[in-house]
């Protein structure tokens, strides 16, 4: 039996990646290593529409984290990383 396939239209998070040209590849690439299927790359933002894709994201990412910012759109809030 399959799976149903569910994909919120408002992302549950938004990652930003600030001061950096190549963003927008960056991400697809990451997408394309990881094979995330719940992501949206729109310019320098990352729309994450599964809590495992930010999840697989927080432990695989191998940038700078200090370009990262995460927004949580639920909860309307950053999620800081230490």
């Amino acid at each position: 039996m399959p799976l149903p396939s569910y994909r919120a239209v408002e992302p549950l998070y938004i990652i930003i990646f600030r001061n950096n040209p190549q963003a927008e590849s960056k991400f697809r690439s990451w997408i394309k290593e990881h094979r995330v299927e719940h992501a949206v790359v729109q310019g320098n933002r990352m729309m994450l529409h599964h809590q495992q894709a930010l999840d697989r994201f927080m432990v695989t990412w191998r940038d700078n984290w200090d370009t990262i910012t995460i927004w949580d759109t639920w909860n309307r809030q950053h999620i800081y990383i230490d």
